[in-house]
């Protein structure tokens, strides 16, 4: 008996699951059918399942100012159950007009549930006697203030975010960030600061919530863009506690602030040969470890620019390469800091120089210049030649003053003459090394027999080098670690190397060259957000799209 009782029930219960599946619902509500622009409402999606995933849809002519905010309920009533889900978003209209927001989605088993659509109608002013909403439109206000009024190209602007607080406000975000084309936008780390002041005859907090680096690439009138500010004002409730105190709650709100417009100048005409796009206030170094050598000690020389400017675009002038050394690809270092007062750092490139013969050589004298925009003119940087002492005897020696043409040409004489020498000896003692010949010939026949399997070999090794570097971005964002996105740049910059492209040198028709133009874009735009990404922080959300990203750009690398 006990037996059939459990399979009754457990009958019941799938029956019970069965019909309420069956019964599932997602409707769509809203606080407001008609809203003012900058006019917080909220948006909710509610289904008595609590199986599937809501799929809000696409807001747009909207911005999200907060959420979602997610809660669910059970209720067991005379014993039957139901379970209701719901999830919200605060949203803010940004133009007027009748819009039709589409319909949220959810998967349940095999049936897709669509919800029903809301029509919202937007109106320049609408007026509420709602005190909460009044209250909160009198709180705060937002100005957008720039550093300088016109700048010159590859000029840096910081932009002040400061808000007026006239009542307790907390959460103060941008929600619609600045949209420029041609520049460089980074947020900056400061300290918030405020004070109280007096204004319209009220006493309010002044508070300078964000900051930002602005940096133009093209001449124009960069800013007259509108931005909108959200924050939690707190407002009272219009009712009191026991101890007949104000009961207070905090309430969304949206400000709207104007970007002041700022001229960017050309820079000015007549600039130098030496002239690379070099902007600020900058100085060239060029550093030699030593200029003395014997022998088989090596030479190291480091060209950098350093000081304040346009680092984002500038480049290090090549090493004009002195006679007599082999000179090694250069090692690229740079240290770039952003704050209110510029750019400031360095670039360089770092060079290693091994002799290959005896005598005394010269690096050139190099000029290179820049334009400062503080002088408002182009200075040029003039760097002396430098002398470099080789006093290896086991280098084979150059005359003083004489063409080094000449004495490579000395030097393959005296090794062509040592190759007839060999070739006279070989000559002699053929017949009595006849046998010992045949078996050394045999031995690099098989030799190059088992080459031919060095490529598959190859290859396996290269398909195990990139497993292993996916593995490794991989492992990296799903610890969620800080230098993920360094670790990410490290593995593009170790596959670009393999097809002989270096990452400082990366330009879209070098990887275009490799590459398809759909990979060279979606390659170039991954690591123009981890260099980012080392400067600002990344939103949580954007880490699933670049990693997904990543695995799809790795595939074609």
């Amino acid at each position: 008996m006990k037996k059939i009782g459990k399979l009754l029930l457990v009958c019941a219960v799938l029956l019970h699951g069965a019909a309420f599946g069956q019964n599932a619902t997602l409707t769509a509500s809203c606080s407001k059918t008609t809203v003012g622009l900058n006019e917080p409402f909220r948006i909710t999606f509610t289904t008595n399942t609590r199986k599937g995933t809501i799929t809000p849809p696409n807001f747009e002519k909207f911005i999200v100012v907060s959420g979602p905010y997610q809660s669910s309920q059970t209720q067991i009533i005379n014993g039957r159950m139901s379970s209701q889900r719901s999830i919200a978003y605060e949203i803010v209209a940004q133009e007027e007009g009748e819009f039709t927001l589409p319909a949220a989605r959810m998967k349940v088993s095999d049936q897709v549930l669509e919800s029903n659509r809301l029509k919202i109608t937007v109106k320049a002013g609408v007026k509420r006697n709602n005190q909460e909403e009044r209250n909160a439109r009198e709180s705060f206000n937002v100005r957008i203030l720039a550093s300088k009024k016109s700048v010159y190209v590859g000029e840096p602007i910081i932009l002040k975010f400061r808000a007026t607080l006239f009542d307790p406000v907390r959460d103060l975000s941008i929600i619609q960030a600045p949209n420029f084309e041609n520049v460089l936008q980074q947020q900056l780390n400061f300290k918030q600061e405020s004070t109280r002041e007096v204004v319209g005859n009220k006493m309010a907090t002044v508070l300078d919530f964000d900051k930002r680096l602005i940096l133009p690439n093209k001449p124009g009138t960069l800013g007259g863009q509108e931005l909108k500010i959200s924050g939690q004002v707190q407002v009272p409730t219009g009712r009191r506690d026991f101890f007949n105190m104000p009961l207070m709650k905090f309430v969304p709100k949206a400000a709207t602030a104007k970007i002041p417009a700022v001229k960017i100048k050309p820079l000015p005409e007549g600039a130098p040969e030496s002239f690379q796009g070099g902007v600020g206030e900058l100085k060239l170094v060029r550093e030699v470890s030593r200029t003395e050598v014997s022998g088989s000690e090596s030479i190291t020389i480091k060209l950098r620019v350093e000081g304040t400017g346009n680092f984002n675009t500038l480049e290090v002038p090549e090493l004009i390469q002195p006679e007599g050394f082999d000179v090694y690809d250069p090692k690229y270092n740079e240290n770039i800091r952003y704050s209110e007062r510029g750019i400031r750092g360095y670039k360089e490139y770092e060079y290693l120089l091994v002799p290959q013969y005896r005598g005394s050589f010269i690096v050139p004298e190099m000029q290179w210049s820049y334009f400062n925009t503080r002088t408002e003119r182009y200075e040029t940087i003039s760097i002396a030649a430098d002398t470099l002492n080789v006093e290896n005897p086991a280098l084979s020696g150059v005359q003083e003053n004489a063409d080094l043409e000449g004495a490579v040409k000395r030097e393959v004489k005296t090794i062509d003459d040592d190759i007839r020498y060999l070739q006279d000896l070989s000559e002699a003692e053929s017949t009595s090394n006849l046998k010992p010949w045949t078996l050394v010939l045999l031995l690099l026949a098989g030799i190059l027999w088992l080459w031919q399997f060095a490529p598959e070999r190859g290859n396996g090794q290269k398909v195990n080098w990139k497993k292993s570097q996916l593995k490794i971005v991989q492992k990296a964002f799903s610890a969620q670690e800080e230098q993920r996105y360094g670790t990410m740049l490290n593995a593009l910059e170790y596959a670009l190397v393999e097809k002989g492209v270096h990452l400082e040198q990366v330009r879209l028709e070098a990887l275009e060259n490799i590459y398809d133009t759909p990979t060279a874009h979606r390659i170039l735009a991954l690591i123009e957000h981890c260099n980012m990404a080392q400067y600002a922080p990344i939103a949580a959300s954007e880490n699933a799209h670049h990693l997904t990203e990543f695995e799809e750009v790795w595939e074609q690398i």
